[in-house]
């Protein structure tokens, strides 16, 4: 496979069909290169060091009001399921990015000369429920491994806790058991997850180009991924390393500005808060630039995987048809 030539056209495509990178911004929602931003800062106030700050009459009680009225089962419960609405509309928006992504790399590939929404818009509800079976199917593993890891990590805090509160060593057993445990998960999720980033994308393309269901996409998925290692281990490196050079390039303009804001503030001697406005007024001005940069890198992403695929698979189709000529001849 020609990697300069996938490197090259899959930025071609990127560039000359725009309505990509509104469906990049939609796959976006569902991956780990989005852009958050944490601005974690103390508020000074005056007095002795320890000492509550001088609230209004009725502030605290008003606060207990509130406090209260959140914990009621019903508001919990709404509380809960408005995070599983969100949840579920990121993940409806991610999949239907990532198969108008692949669908919009494949038409272009083939020559097309315009690419419309409403029409990848379709592609992603016809391929829906076969892409959330395949992300329910490949995550859930992980998901398991991460409880168990959580699990495990309260096991060793409250086995740590107990033992250091008592001044003995009876929890040193399960304390030295645990310790390794958990390592060994820790290094079943992190080799789980780059089996997951070389096989996912080699799956849903599989469901796409082929119109294969969710096992058989997986099935031929992890055909592709055997047979073809060795070039996916080189795209898979070399998207990584541009992932990380791009997350650093998006990040700079509002480390630049932010970074010297805060450090203003804190070394600051006035109580102004204006530096704290001012940077949270630049980070919501740069959400919509970050949130556009992030759908380019996305759609790029994507479209390499996607020519990547048709590289491997397409060109043995070809070899076998001459094979047949002789025979035949």
């Amino acid at each position: 496979m020609d990697f300069g030539e996938v490197l090259t056209k899959a930025w071609k495509i990127v560039w000359k069909f725009k309505i990509l990178w509104i469906f990049g911004i939609f796959a976006g929602c569902g991956t780990n290169r989005g852009f958050s931003f944490n601005v974690n800062s103390g508020f000074r106030t005056g007095g002795v060091p320890g000492s509550t700050p001088n609230l209004p009459p009725g502030f605290e009680d008003n606060m207990l009001r509130l406090m209260n009225y959140f914990v009621h089962p019903a508001v919990i419960a709404g509380f809960i399921g408005l995070i599983c609405v969100f949840i579920f509309i990121a993940v409806f928006f991610s999949i239907m990015g990532r198969v108008g992504l692949i669908k919009g790399a494949l038409e272009a590939d083939a020559g097309a000369e315009h690419l419309g929404f409403g029409e990848l818009w379709k592609s992603g509800l016809h391929y829906f429920w076969r892409f959330l079976g395949l992300s329910l199917i490949i995550g859930s593993p992980i998901l398991l491994i991460y409880l168990a890891l959580v699990f495990g990590a309260i096991l060793v805090f409250f086995a740590f806790m107990s033992g250091s509160g008592n001044g003995s060593s009876g929890s040193s057993p399960v304390f030295v058991f645990l310790i390794p445990v958990l390592c060994l998960f820790m290094c079943v999720i992190f080799l789980f997850a780059i089996v997951v980033s070389f096989l996912s994308p080699q799956a849903e393309r599989a469901i796409v180009f082929e119109n294969e269901g969710v096992i058989s996409g997986i099935r031929r998925g992890w055909n592709v991924l055997t047979t073809n290692l060795g070039p996916i281990l080189i795209v898979w490196l070399i998207l990584v390393a541009i992932s990380v050079v791009a997350g650093i390039l998006f990040a700079l303009p509002l480390l630049i500005i932010v970074v010297p804001l805060l450090i203003t503030y804190i070394l600051g001697s006035n109580a102004s808060y204006m530096p704290l406005i001012f940077a949270g007024l630049c980070i919501a001005a740069y959400i919509p630039v970050a949130l556009v940069a992030n759908g380019i890198l996305t759609a790029y992403l994507e479209s390499v995987w996607t020519l990547s695929y048709l590289r491997l698979t397409q060109p043995k189709l070809d070899v076998q048809a001459p094979v047949a000529l002789p025979n035949n001849a």
